[in-house]
């Protein structure tokens, strides 16, 4: 059968289980309460029924990366470090297995970029509806979809800077109006941001898009560079002009809760701003007590308290389990033997997705394949927003982060893989 009958035959039941996967995940992340298993079960599943399609074939060397990198991750997350005997979070032990038999699938059945690209579109979209509908037709007094509002904000974001890398990059392919939804989708995403009223996302905003201006600078593409700097711009005008007084008061509330806490105010550890800066010193001190291991899931609880016991730190430290600082959370539960993996967690896909020069050139299509450059940006987008959220939230303390970002990079290395070899199928030999 020639590529060209082969790309017109109809799907088979695993492809379309790789394409349901591929929308579903950030698809229906924020829309429905645990949104962001649907898609994750469709490919776990998928991997099991269709297993003899793919177990035995060759893995290519990144998916290979990434399968060692997400059963190091399995191994620590199970460990709680306050006994070699004990086991904590065994489901997420099972969850990082299945991604790694996703990914095997993957090898196999790549899902195309057309499906991920609605399902961010309808993910974001999605978002700002929740949004929308949880601000203004309930008690809620700010968006938090189907988990807790930082949560929400964080992969709203990642939603609405899929959208608008989507957009600029396809868009010779797109039609008038699938550029518009795009844009309108992207919105609704930074609407959910929005309206969640939280600050941490916000904080990760101008970073992801210099890094993305800088990449896709240097891959030429002066003109998207140009129409995303015109819409950051004109979006940022449009949230000044909407938001502006109440950016402003909360700003001078951050600076004036960071003084107080400076000077040591008696209420200060209990603000929003100073309760964070609590768990901070806190996590700090305990880590360098214990920097190899640290104390342990359990033990970073208990330890917690007999400091607050002790005077040595606030009681507004005592209601959470986390730290709000992924690697001061790390550091102190797990210590630098946590720290280094969790750092290899961002840094493994960033460095499989990284959109290089020569990487570019050596990738088939005249002059630049865009969706190979689409896939590469949101894969590096990514962890680069995780690695910000992180700043003042524990993002894998909840089954959202660990979920959302795990099987999101799977499918989007899978895609990936696939779009290079049907290029290179695509070459005429010579």
């Amino acid at each position: 059968m020639s590529l060209a009958a082969a790309a017109s035959a109809a799907p088979t039941p695993a492809m379309r289980a790789s394409q349901l996967a591929a929308f579903l995940v950030p698809g229906v992340a924020l829309t429905l309460p645990s949104g962001y298993s649907f898609g994750a079960a469709v490919l776990a599943l998928a991997s099991l029924v269709f297993v003899r399609q793919w177990w035995g074939r060759r893995w290519d060397r990144r998916a290979i990366a990434w399968a060692l990198m997400l059963a190091a991750m399995a191994v620590l997350w199970t460990m709680s470090f306050d006994d070699w005997l004990l086991r904590s979070r065994s489901d997420q032990f099972v969850k990082y297995a299945l991604a790694i038999t996703g990914l095997g699938f993957l090898q196999s059945c790549a899902p195309r970029v057309r499906p991920l690209g609605w399902g961010m579109l309808a993910g974001a979209l999605g978002a700002g509806l929740v949004a929308v509908y949880q601000t203004g037709w309930t008690d809620a007094h700010r968006a938090n979809g189907f988990t807790n509002a930082i949560q929400f904000s964080g992969i709203a974001l990642v939603l609405a800077l899929a959208c608008c890398f989507g957009v600029l990059l396809l868009w010779r392919s797109l039609s008038a109006w699938q550029r518009a939804l795009g844009l309108v989708c992207s919105l609704f995403g930074l609407l959910a941001v929005i309206l969640s009223d939280t600050r941490g996302s916000w904080i990760v905003l101008p970073f992801v898009l210099l890094i993305g201006a800088v990449l896709l600078w240097r891959c030429g593409l002066r003109k998207p560079v140009g129409l995303g700097l015109l819409a950051a711009v004109l979006g940022i005008g449009g949230l000044v002009s909407l938001k502006g007084d109440e950016m402003a008061q909360r700003y001078h509330t951050a600076v004036h809760e960071v003084q107080s806490y400076e000077v040591q105010d008696r209420d200060a550890a209990e603000t929003s701003v100073g309760q964070r800066l609590a768990h901070w010193h806190l996590a700090w001190y305990m880590g360098l007590d214990k920097p190899l291991t640290g104390w342990g899931l359990k033990g970073y609880i208990a330890e917690k308290a007999r400091r607050v016991e002790a005077g040595e730190a606030s009681a507004s430290v005592l209601p959470y389990d986390h730290a709000h600082n992924e690697l001061l959370d790390m550091f102190a539960k797990r210590g630098l033997v946590g720290v280094a993996l969790l750092l290899a967690f961002y840094a493994v896909p960033l460095l499989i997705f990284w959109p290089t020069q020569k990487r570019m050139a050596q990738c088939p299509g005249a002059p630049m394949d865009r969706q190979i450059l689409y896939l590469r940006m949101l894969g590096i987008m990514v962890p680069l927003c995780y690695m910000g959220f992180g700043l003042t939230q524990v993002f894998f303390a909840h089954n959202s982060g660990h979920l959302f970002y795990v099987y999101l990079l799977v499918l989007l290395l899978g895609a990936l893989i696939g779009r290079e070899r049907t290029l290179l199928a695509l070459q005429p030999q010579s």
